[in-house]
């Protein structure tokens, strides 16, 4: 490799790292926002900051594209099983690779035993485990990509409220039992998520409590102004800090790494240390 191409190389590793540090702390902030927010009954939370717990009521629903679950939220992704080879070309592998996803909201309220608020969704984190999983054999490379890129630009430009528009290669889907497998796995079978919120499901939502005199009870939880974090949950706020502290600390490790070794790889350009032959 040139001079040129090993400064770009440590460069992009020194960036990337640094890029993916601060996204843990981002990650360290949400964490402090949680903590630091008491937990408020609906009936008596003041306006701001607000962390309320609550079941899902909802006066429009909309339906998830493959299972046609109703729900207010659901996000989509697609897996392919795909054969990958290394850089050299003499090794290659067979992995699941995502190779699409999207997702849709609709307001709806929170209730508890005190009362409820309308919940706006726009611009949320969601925080939700996938409920459904669905299989469907490949048929081959030919024309796989092909369909598989007018699949996910139709869940993309999908209807919510029309999903049996959508036409999944006139093939079925077999769902697949939680955590169970597939004996036989194929180069272009593919596996469909699918995560969703359906009424009555509880929730964890923190955001910013505003009042509106057009909604509903006069309140609306959203993204504030000033405090963006906001997250809506179907995991206790044990769980959402779990999820946010794993992620905290890869981009935290994964950033440093990157981060040494595009420090490393100038110090070995500048010969301040020696270079591996």
């Amino acid at each position: 490799m040139t001079i040129t191409g090993d400064y770009l190389m440590a460069a992009v590793f020194t960036l990337m790292g640094g890029f993916v540090f601060l996204l843990g702390f981002f990650k360290w902030r949400k964490l402090r926002v949680i903590r630091d927010t008491p937990r408020s009954k609906i009936r008596s939370m003041a306006m701001g900051v607000v962390e309320i717990h609550g079941s899902v009521e909802a006066d429009q629903l909309i339906r998830v594209p493959f299972s046609k679950t109703e729900c207010v939220y659901y996000k989509w992704e697609i897996k392919e099983y795909r054969r990958s080879s290394s850089s050299s070309g003499k090794s290659s592998s067979n992995k699941w690779v995502g190779v699409g996803s999207g997702e849709q909201s609709v307001p709806f309220f929170a209730r508890d035993e005190t009362g409820r608020a309308l919940v706006q969704p726009d611009k949320a984190e969601f925080i939700v485990a996938y409920k459904k999983v669905f299989y469907q054999k490949g048929k081959g490379l030919v024309g796989s990509i092909k369909a598989l890129s007018k699949l996910v630009k139709a869940l993309k430009n999908l209807d919510p409220n029309d999903p049996t528009s959508l036409n999944i290669d006139g093939d079925d889907l077999v769902p697949m039992e939680s955590g169970g497998s597939v004996r036989t796995v194929r180069v272009g079978d593919r596996k469909y998520y699918e995560y969703f919120i359906e009424p009555d499901d509880n929730l964890f939502v923190l955001g910013t409590a505003v009042s509106d005199s057009t909604a509903p009870d006069n309140v609306v939880i959203k993204r504030g102004k000033n405090e963006k974090t906001f997250i809506i949950s179907d995991k206790s706020e044990k769980g959402v800090l779990k999820n946010l502290k794993k992620l905290m600390l890869v981009c935290f490790i994964g950033g440093g790494i990157f981060v040494a070794a595009g420090i490393v790889m100038f110090l070995q350009i500048l010969n301040i240390i020696p270079g591996v032959d």
